[in-house]
């Protein structure tokens, strides 16, 4: 009886020492995962630092963006039609149409758009957009456009716009290659005249 008991005590005293190895082995390795997790953490926040850093992104990669945009592809001239206020729209916004002649890669080309112009009363600035119908002998395409611009004091405005054509109506037409193009665009509107100079150029 008194082996058994001693037998029992030495059992006890290993499961005792075995659970507070075991204990300290946990111990352990929760440190070791918290410090693991920590170091983690802290690498995460340093990349996403950097991310957030412009200069830190390769805009290279995976598409080559070119941002020296060259000559512009298209300039067009073009004189407001008609204007038409919209009705509960601030003042100074209309339903506009126009008209004109451009040349885009070379090529010459008839014009007529519709769109609207609309006035921010806070601000002065001017927010367009519309559609353009390109026409040669042979083809015609369109491109819809939107811009925002600001309204100087003798009565320019100014825009910074996007172009997107859609696909031209004869296959292989002479436009056919403004088919699914994106242009940047800038323009000069005179308030007093209605003339309309555009230069684009296409975004590749």
């Amino acid at each position: 009886m008194k082996k058994l008991e001693s037998s029992n005590e030495k059992n006890v005293g290993v499961t005792k020492k075995t659970v507070a190895a075991a204990a300290l082995l946990m111990l352990g390795l929760t440190a070791m995962v918290s410090l693991h997790s920590a170091a983690q953490l802290a690498v995460a926040e340093e990349a996403q630092l950097s991310v957030n850093n412009i200069r830190e992104i390769n805009f290279s990669s995976p598409i080559n963006n070119s941002f020296n945009l060259g000559t512009p592809f298209l300039v067009e001239y073009d004189d407001t039609t008609s204007l038409k206020a919209i009705e509960n729209a601030p003042p100074k916004s209309f339903d506009v149409t126009f008209e004109g002649h451009g040349t885009v890669n070379g090529l010459k080309y008839r014009d007529n758009g519709t769109g609207i112009f609309l006035t921010n009363p806070v601000d002065g600035s001017i927010y367009q957009k519309g559609v353009i119908q390109l026409r040669t002998d042979n083809d015609t395409i369109q491109t819809t456009y939107e811009s925002v611009s600001r309204k100087s004091d003798n009565g320019i405005v100014l825009d910074s716009g996007m172009m997107i054509f859609n696909v031209s109506s004869s296959k292989g037409g002479e436009l056919s290659f403004l088919n699914n193009t994106v242009a940047a665009y800038k323009d000069m509107l005179d308030l007093g005249s209605g003339n309309l100079t555009t230069i684009a150029w296409e975004w590749k």
